[in-house]
């Protein structure tokens, strides 16, 4: 009975490696370059990115801690300016970056605070950093299955992208600077005008849980902000 058992064990165990090494090859015969090839296929093609300009988004924060949830608005504009508006119940934030300066509030932000706001801005166009940097990639390869590679925004920030290999879907960005790590998942993905983007986000900052963000409407090479009202 028992050499049974350890016969069976022993196949068991056999399966397994059998399986990992039939898994393996695959998740590793993609080159960087198919890789990012398939990535920009599926988020609609790199030079439909190329002619993005301005990205204008809507829609809902939902803060970890704290009360009352925020209606935001996020204006990108090529090559890296973003402006982002979040209308809490008792209290707005607005941040704006544009380049190497960043405001908070009217008030300008230097250090960890500026590079966080320079991820923020590099974030909202994933699919066109990969065409943008392409010559700069750096292949991290497979990791908890999903094939991992890293960008260098600055020669102090990179944005590490998780990309799953059966949907090609990016759906974890994890930025990097100086003593600092900001993680957001992606989910709902939906297609704009034929590029793809998602429409929920769940951010983190060195492991603790931010915000969600649901995106409700996305305008693409439309205003890059709002026109102001029409005199009454």
């Amino acid at each position: 009975m028992h050499a049974t058992i350890r016969i069976m064990k022993s196949a068991l165990r056999q399966i397994v490696v059998l399986s990992l090494l039939l898994a393996t090859p695959a998740a590793f015969a993609q080159s960087l370059d198919d890789v990012v090839g398939n990535v920009l296929k599926e988020y609609g093609g790199a030079s439909a990115w190329q002619k993005v300009t301005t990205i204008r988004e809507t829609g809902t924060v939902v803060p970890a801690m704290g009360s009352g949830n925020g209606a935001t608005t996020r204006s990108w504009q090529k090559p890296d300016k973003l402006r982002i508006e979040i209308v809490y119940p008792t209290r707005t934030e607005l941040r704006v970056v544009d380049g190497d300066h960043g405001t908070n509030n009217g008030k300008d932000v230097t250090g960890p605070g500026l590079d966080a706001m320079k991820l923020q801005a590099a974030r909202l166009a994933l699919p066109l950093l990969l065409v943008e940097k392409r010559a700069s990639l750096h292949d991290g390869g497979m990791r908890d299955g999903f094939r991992v590679i890293e960008v260098p925004v600055s020669a102090s920030l990179t944005v590490g992208m998780d990309i799953d290999p059966k949907s090609w879907h990016i759906v974890r960005s994890t930025g990097k600077t100086t003593g600092m790590d900001f993680v957001v998942d992606y989910n709902d993905f939906r297609r704009v005008d034929g590029l793809l983007f998602a429409f929920s986000e769940s951010g983190m900052a060195q492991g603790t849980p931010t915000a969600k963000t649901t995106i409700d409407t996305i305008v693409i090479n439309g205003p890059a902000t709002p026109p102001p009202p029409a005199p009454k």
